[in-house]
C-alpha cells in the first residue's frame, strides 16, 4: 500500500421543484478541530449543537434525529464527549447508553477490504419542537498527517460555524480557502504558520434544487494540509495481467471505443466504497487488489483503470489534486476518463465545455396530420431528444440556485412533405432571440408549395446560469417550445 494525500416560459406539465424552503433544523454551533500532536497523533474534534424547528427533521427518515461516525479501530480511538437534549423547558436529557449502536458502514457490506471500518450510530432523544441535541465527539488518531477539503455550508443553516486547525512548532500549515461566487459565507479568518481559525456567522444552507453544480463550485471549501509531502500514487507504470481476458471482450474498434468500454466496465462492476482517505490512513489499494476484491475508493477504482488501459496498450496515468481522475491520450490528445461517470463521448482535459451537445438533423418526412373539426389539420414537430429536454420540466417561475446545463449547439432542419391542397393557416414563423453570452435560439417555418420548411436552431454557450441568466435562458426556451403545431386547412 502506498500513501497518497488524499426550462420556457411556462412550467412544463408535472409538479413544480421547490428552490428554497423553511429550514427543517439548524446548527446553532457547528465546529470542527484538527490538532496535529508533537508526538505523532491527530486528535480531531467535532461539536454539533442543533435545534430542531419542523418535524421533518425529528422522524426517522430525517438525518438530524441520527448521528453516523465512521471510524477505523486499527489506528483511531473515538470518544464521545458530550451527547445530550436540550429541552425547550430548560431540562437536560443524557443520551442512554442503548442510544449508540456500533455497525459496519453501509458502503462497506460488500467488501472485505473495508470490513475493519466501523460506524457509530447516535439516537438523539427527547426530541420535539425548539429541542436542541449536543453532541460532541473526539477521534484521536495515531498518524500526524493531516489533509482535508472541508465543505463549509451544511444541509440546514449554522448560527456560528468554527473551524480550527494546529500542528507542532516544526510543521508548516498550508491552507487555501476556495471561494464561491454563488454563497458567500464572509469568514474572519485568524493565521499563524502554525494554527488557523475561521469563524463565520449566519452561514445559509445548501440549495435545494435539482441540476446543481458540483459543491465546490456553489460553496465556499476550505482546503488544508500540514506540509507532509503529497504521495501520488506510484503504480503509474502497472498493468493487470489478470484481466487481460476481459479487456480483449472490451476491445472496440477504436482506441477511444476501447477506452469508454473499459471505463463503463469500472463504473458498472467495481463497487464504489466512498470512503475519505484520511479513513484510510491516505493510502490506496494496487491495481490487482482492486480487481480482486471487487470494490475500492475513487482512487482506487482510477489506479485500477488506468492499469487496464496500459494493459490494453493505451497512455493512462492518475491525476487531480486527490488523484481520483484518469487521463488517457490518444492521437496525442488528451481526454478524462474517469469512471464515475459516463458520457457518450470522452471530454478533453482543460476544454472549457467539454460536454457540449452537438446536434445537426437535416430528414425530410411525410406529414403526420391529425384530423380536427371543421376541416383544418393539425401537424406537430417532433420533440427533439436534445441536451435541454430533460431540463424543461424543472425550470420553476423563479429559481435562487444556481443551474447546471450541459452547453449546446443544436440544429434540427425538416422538409415535411404535405398531402395535396393543404395551406398553413395563419402568419408564417421567422422568430429569433439572442441573449448575448449565454446564446441565441431561432425558429422558422414557411410553407413553400407542398413542402413545410422548418428549421430550429438553440445555441447555449454557459454551463451555469443564475439571476438574470436564469430569467432569459426561460425566455429562450420559451420560444424554442413554442410553435410546435402547425394548423392547416384544405385549399
Amino acid at each position: 500500500m502506498k500513501k497518497i494525500f488524499a426550462i420556457a416560459a411556462l412550467v412544463i406539465a408535472g409538479t413544480t421543484i421547490a428552490t428554497a424552503q423553511q429550514p427543517d433544523a439548524e446548527y446553532q454551533l457547528l465546529r470542527y478541530r484538527y490538532t496535529v500532536n508533537a508526538d505523532g497523533t491527530t486528535d480531531y474534534n467535532v461539536r454539533k449543537e442543533v435545534r430542531f424547528i419542523r418535524n421533518r427533521a425529528i422522524t426517522a427518515y430525517a438525518d438530524k434525529g441520527e448521528t453516523f461516525i465512521v471510524y477505523d479501530p486499527q489506528y483511531e480511538t473515538l470518544t464521545i464527549n458530550e451527547s445530550y437534549t436540550l429541552r425547550p423547558d430548560g431540562s437536560r436529557v443524557a443520551t442512554p447508553d442503548n442510544a449508540f449502536v456500533e455497525q459496519l458502514p453501509g458502503n462497506c457490506t460488500n467488501c472485505g477490504r473495508f470490513n475493519h471500518l466501523r460506524e457509530l450510530a447516535i439516537v438523539h432523544t427527547a426530541l420535539e419542537y425548539n429541542a436542541v441535541t449536543v453532541l460532541d465527539y473526539t477521534i484521536h488518531r495515531s498518524s500526524d498527517l493531516l489533509c482535508g477539503r472541508l465543505q463549509t455550508v451544511q444541509d440546514c443553516p449554522i448560527d456560528r460555524l468554527e473551524i480550527e486547525l494546529v500542528v507542532p512548532s516544526n510543521q508548516e500549515l498550508s491552507v487555501n480557502l476556495l471561494k464561491s461566487q454563488f454563497v458567500d459565507i464572509n469568514p474572519r479568518v485568524s493565521q499563524t504558520p502554525y494554527s488557523y481559525k475561521l469563524t463565520a456567522t449566519n452561514v445559509p444552507q445548501t440549495f435545494v434544487a435539482p441540476y446543481l453544480p458540483d459543491a465546490e463550485v456553489l460553496y465556499p471549501t476550505l482546503i488544508f494540509y500540514n506540509g507532509t509531502p503529497q504521495y501520488k500514487p506510484e503504480f503509474e507504470q502497472e498493468r493487470l495481467p489478470q484481466a487481460a481476458a476481459t479487456i480483449v471482450n472490451l476491445a472496440g474498434e477504436t482506441p477511444t471505443a476501447t477506452a469508454i468500454n473499459l471505463r463503463n466496465f469500472v463504473a458498472d462492476n467495481i463497487h464504489l466504497n466512498d470512503i475519505p482517505a484520511d479513513m484510510l490512513g491516505y493510502t490506496h489499494a494496487t491495481a490487482a487488489e482492486t480487481w480482486n476484491s471487487g470494490c475500492g475508493t475513487h482512487t482506487d477504482r482510477a489506479v485500477l483503470l488506468a492499469a487496464m488501459l496500459r494493459t490494453a496498450g493505451l497512455q493512462a496515468s492518475v491525476y487531480g489534486h486527490d488523484y481520483t481522475r484518469v487521463a488517457v491520450i490518444i492521437d496525442t490528445m488528451e481526454y478524462d476518463v474517469t469512471p464515475d461517470a459516463k458520457p457518450a463521448t470522452l471530454p478533453l482535459i482543460g476544454e472549457a465545455h467539454d460536454l457540449v451537445s452537438t446536434v445537426n438533423v437535416n430528414n425530410t418526412v411525410d406529414a403526420q396530420l391529425e384530423t380536427l373539426e371543421g376541416g383544418y389539420y393539425r401537424y406537430t414537430i417532433p420533440t427533439e431528444p436534445g441536451a435541454m429536454q430533460p431540463l424543461l420540466a424543472a425550470l420553476t417561475p423563479s429559481r435562487t440556485a444556481p443551474l447546471q446545463l450541459r452547453p449546446c449547439d443544436e440544429t434540427y432542419s425538416y422538409t415535411v412533405k404535405l398531402p395535396k391542397g393543404m395551406k398553413m393557416v395563419g402568419k408564417q414563423v421567422d422568430e429569433t432571440r439572442n441573449f448575448g453570452d449565454l446564446g441565441k435560439v431561432s425558429v422558422s417555418i414557411k410553407q413553400s408549395g407542398s413542402k413545410l420548411k422548418i428549421k430550429r436552431h438553440l445555441n447555449i454557450d454557459k454551463d451555469i446560469v443564475s439571476g438574470d441568466d436564469y430569467n432569459h435562458l426561460r425566455q429562450m426556451l420559451a420560444v424554442w417550445e413554442s410553435h410546435r403545431q402547425v394548423i392547416f386547412k384544405q385549399k
